[in-house]
């Protein structure tokens, strides 16, 4: 049976934006969440969601496996987890 290790890490929204290649001049169609927890991206290119993917791939090649994201107004919780 496999053991893993876990790690939580919190990201903040400035964390995302200093990701961000160029400055955004027009904001693009937010993250929207439902009460139920659920959260959907518009369709398109968005520098935010590259930003973010840019983040979690700081983790990944560490050889950390995501489990889940928790987002809150001004952060990123992510669960990880890496075979021990």
């Amino acid at each position: 049976m496999t053991k893993w290790r876990h790690r939580i890490t919190i990201h903040t929204g400035e964390e995302v934006l200093a990701l961000l290649p160029d400055v955004v001049e027009e904001v693009p169609p937010a993250i929207f969440c439902s009460d139920e927890g659920a959260c959907f991206f518009d369709a398109g290119p968005n520098p935010f969601t590259q930003a973010i993917e840019a983040l979690l791939d700081v983790e990944g090649d560490s050889g950390w496996e995501l489990v889940q994201v928790a987002f809150r107004p001004d952060q990123m919780v992510c669960f990880w987890k890496q075979p021990r």
